[in-house]
């Protein structure tokens, strides 16, 4: 299944990453053809809503070999399933609460064959392995998601940016963390990167471990 957005703006990226993409693209609407894994609205709009979203952190994020990388609330496995395909060297936790979800990102990391990807069915509170890298999107008030991060950082920099959380997040990002200490250390505008309609007023944050110790 073609994926033009993903072409014009990433064309950097190889042709059997592409590939897999465009499976993983294939995969999710057959996925949520029979379970909701992502919402009725948003499949129409896949490409943009979910796959060139969790893409739009790749300029910024080049983890190094061995890196561990968890994403927080993955949801229908995004956007740890995307950075996984074009970072097959980095190791990705998916972690969602929602049993039916974790259960069908990993058949879909299966059949995919991405063996740098496990899926894990708890709350990121349980959580206890550390990570050079936490990523979240929209998943909650960020100054609740940097407190279930925290614990789950290792400082150091395995890779670019250093060793943090990397959020999704839109305009409120100011108003959620007015008062707190933690602020983000680099706040990328999407759109100015991505210049379509949904990256109106949608950023990347990085926040380094170390801040939030």
């Amino acid at each position: 299944m073609p994926l033009p957005l993903i072409q014009r703006h990433f064309p950097e990226i190889p042709p059997d990453r592409l590939a897999l993409l465009e499976q993983l693209a294939a995969l999710t609407r057959e996925t949520n053809a029979r379970i909701n894994v992502i919402s009725r609205k948003d499949i129409a709009e896949l490409e943009t809503r979910h796959l060139l979203h969790s893409l739009a952190a790749h300029r910024h994020f080049k983890p190094a070999h061995g890196a561990r990388v968890a994403d927080i609330g993955t949801g229908g496995g995004f956007p740890g399933l995307p950075l996984a395909i074009l970072n097959p060297r980095a190791t990705f936790t998916l972690v969602d609460s929602i049993a039916k979800k974790t259960r069908a990102i990993a058949d879909t990391a299966r059949r995919l064959g991405l063996d740098n990807v496990r899926v894990l069915n708890t709350r990121a509170e349980t959580l206890r392995e550390r990570h050079d890298y936490v990523f979240g999107r929209a998943v909650t008030a960020l100054p609740r998601f940097l407190d279930w991060a925290a614990p789950l950082l290792r400082r150091g920099a395995a890779g670019e940016p250093d060793n943090g959380v990397l959020y999704f997040k839109g305009t409120r990002h100011a108003e959620e963390l007015a008062g707190d200490r933690r602020q983000p250390a680099a706040v990328w505008d999407l759109h100015a990167e991505i210049p379509e309609p949904f990256f109106e007023g949608k950023y990347l944050l990085h926040f380094p471990a170390a801040a939030l110790a």
